[in-house]
């Protein structure tokens, strides 16, 4: 696709869009833009009949009426101008309502988008790039468009006018100004490549200042002082992306001397050729008015045009970006088959193996493993042996990049991803601190329980979240977090009992919980696990820890080693074996044992 062909295309994109969001208002605009480009002709009409009426009037031609009528038809214009701009409440609200629309579809956009993809420093980018182009350019390319629309509607109509007083006038006017307007392109290009070159230092910058400002990285910083060698990180990088900006700008400003030198000397031209009509009495005093002010004017207006053009033909580039991550494959959760009924025969993982983007390194590989129904299977490993990422294989967030998952023989791509997330419950270990209410924090498990106070209390009952909301100021209904004047800060143990708890709150089918007591107490941890296997009765659950005795609720322990699966049975079938998951346990025994008094109960390793 050209440069041309491709630039059409967007324009293409965003006219249809326009109609289909907005049709009555952007009907609207356009015509109140149009009209206010023919004022600019009209004026110039207006402002000829006007001294030539005047002429006459003083020459006893015609009555001072005449003259009067020909000014008030001018203040009738400037009224009439006025009552357009009013049209500017329109635009504002035809912007408001696409820009709405814009943000919906990307927000939609970003929910289908395959996990793996977040993984690719790519997707971030055009992530970034469809950024700016909706929040700074979409705006400003909307903004120049309808004044494009206006100055353009001015400079046609001011070309034929000026037409009728010489072909060469408007032929030198559209001649002399050519150049400028391919030295404009050019720069707009310059621009565009250099924001794209920058992307990644841009985004590396923003990531560097998030450090140094935020909170979550407070503490560290001040605790191992590394906070000054970022600053000079962030100066260093600063001062890079500055220069190549100031290099532009030095060359846009010797090109834009130039220009401006040449558009002078076409104006002076031009009014030499006005001056030279009137000597040789090819036009009249009102004419020669009407000329001078026609070719100010149009030179005014197509610079308009030139220069909004030059911008929102960059600002297309940018706008491109935005349309490109909206056409980024995406997978329609609704999309695909329906399982009938609860899982009856399970799930089989076929010599399933994955592989990060970008990464050579394979997570899982060549793991074969049946897990029945209504069974409790435990994940064990070290840490990196692969055990989040078979969890979220699946839960169907990742697809295998070979073999693949059955769930009652049906291979899993087949199933609609809406259908199989709705059936499982998850506690992840990198959990989410929602900067919302207690409630919305749990709610969000389920959101169709949002109002329903007897669910909501229930799952915090289970997760030890009850007691999380008793001790807050507004029980249930506090907001959380430090970003909010009013919001409450938590201890990251509550923070996890809420993220078991949102996990609680919806009816799955499947449960999965992976490191769900790691930031807990030793006793809130044994309560976590007791509830866990209360909750897990007549559901297929997996439970990942590294603490092994809680593994021996299990009804089969699975273990993996560099993405493997090495060893699997019961709890008393693997310490017998004498293998991988005893040599674990046994090390997790001897560690507490060192610790506890003869007689002594250890609730962990129970």
């Amino acid at each position: 696709m050209t440069v041309l062909s491709e630039r059409v295309w967007v324009l293409r994109r965003l006219v249809r869009l326009l109609w289909e969001v907005v049709p009555g208002t952007a009907a609207v605009v356009v015509t109140l833009s149009i009209a206010g480009g023919l004022l600019a002709t009209l004026e110039v009409h207006l402002l000829r009949r006007l001294v030539e009426t005047a002429q006459d009037v003083l020459g006893g031609r015609a009555p001072l009426a005449a003259g009067l009528l020909w000014g008030a038809a001018l203040f009738g214009k400037e009224a009439l101008g006025g009552a357009l701009r009013l049209g500017g409440i329109a635009r504002e609200r035809l912007q408001w309502r696409l820009r709405a629309a814009i943000e919906r579809r990307c927000l939609r956009r970003a929910q289908t988008l395959p996990l793996a993809l977040l993984e690719t420093p790519e997707h971030h980018d055009r992530l970034e790039r469809a950024r700016q182009g909706m929040e700074q350019r979409f705006n400003n390319l909307l903004g120049y468009s309808w004044q494009m629309v206006t100055s353009t509607a001015a400079v046609l109509s001011l070309l034929v006018y000026l037409g009728q007083f010489h072909w060469a006038v408007p032929a030198l006017l559209l001649l002399g100004t050519t150049p400028s307007v391919l030295a404009q392109h050019r720069l707009t290009e310059r621009r565009y490549m250099t924001v794209w070159r920058q992307t990644p230092h841009v985004r590396r910058l923003e990531v560097l200042r998030r450090i140094l400002t935020g909170r979550e990285a407070a503490a560290e910083l001040r605790l191992f002082g590394f906070g000054p060698w970022l600053v000079d990180q962030v100066e260093r990088l600063r001062r890079r992306l500055h220069g190549e900006r100031l290099a532009l700008a030095r060359h846009e400003a010797r090109l834009t001397v130039a220009a401006d030198g040449l558009n002078a000397l076409v104006l002076v031209a031009a009014v030499a050729g006005s001056v030279w009509l009137l000597i040789t009495g090819r036009a009249g005093i009102g004419a020669y008015a009407a000329l001078f002010s026609a070719v100010q004017s149009f030179q005014g207006h197509y610079w308009t045009v030139v220069m909004l053009g030059v911008w929102a033909w960059g600002d297309v580039r940018y706008v491109r970006d935005f349309f490109d991550f909206v056409d980024t494959l995406g997978v329609d959760p609704e999309v695909g088959r329906k399982l009938a009924g609860p899982i009856s025969r399970g799930i089989e993982l076929e010599r399933v193996s994955f592989t990060y983007p970008g990464s050579e390194t394979p997570a899982l590989s060549d793991v074969s493993l049946t897990i029945r129904p209504g069974e409790r299977l435990a994940l064990v490993g070290e840490n990196g042996a692969g055990k989040s990422t078979l969890a979220k294989l699946l839960m169907g967030l990742y697809r295998p990049t070979e073999g693949r998952i059955l769930v009652d023989g049906i291979d899993l791509q087949e199933i609609a991803p809406a259908d199989w997330f709705r059936r499982f419950g998850a506690v992840f270990q990198d959990f989410v601190r929602y900067q919302a209410t207690v409630r919305e924090n749990i709610a969000f498990g389920d959101v169709a329980r949002t109002a329903n106070a007897e669910a909501i209390m229930a799952a915090a009952r289970r997760s030890s979240a009850a007691e999380v909301a008793c001790s807050l100021p507004e029980g249930l209904d506090t907001l959380l977090g430090k970003e909010f004047h009013d919001g409450v800060e938590l201890s990251v143990g509550q923070w996890q009992k809420l993220a078991i708890a949102r996990a609680y709150v919806r009816a799955a089918e499947l449960l999965v919980l992976d490191e769900p007591a790691s930031a807990l107490d030793a006793r809130a941890e044994a309560a976590v696990y007791e509830r866990f296997a209360e909750l897990a009765e007549g559901r297929t659950a997996l439970l990942i820890s590294h603490r092994l005795g809680s593994c021996r609720m299990a009804d089969r322990i699975v273990v993996l080693r560099q993405g493997r699966l090495v060893e699997e049975g019961t709890h008393a079938d693997l310490l017998r074996t004498g293998g991988e998951y005893a040599d674990l346990y046994r090390l997790q025994a001897a560690w507490y044992a060192s610790d506890v008094p003869a007689g002594a109960t250890g609730a962990t390793m129970a």
